[in-house]
């Protein structure tokens, strides 16, 4: 899975990294996610998509996730 030599460098787990390495690797996740996004409603515009209604789509699925989240943060 992981095959480029920048990530046979890697030796921290997530759970394993301090919170500032963690933050760091959430902010590039975080940039990754963009630039897909991207790519993928120049996709569905191209498909015949409503570039709008994918954006739309995955924003809910966001919402879920965090509000999914939060609720277990409360809880506890």
């Amino acid at each position: 899975m992981m095959n480029s030599r920048r990530h046979k460098t890697v030796s921290k787990n997530f759970e394993d990294m301090t919170f500032k390495e963690q933050n760091r690797a959430m902010n590039r996740n975080a940039l990754q996610f963009r630039r897909q996004l991207i790519i993928h409603l120049r996709t569905a515009k191209a498909d015949g998509q409503c570039p709008k209604e994918v954006l739309d789509g995955r924003v809910r699925l966001l919402g879920r996730l965090f509000e999914g989240h939060a609720k277990e943060i409360v809880s506890v």
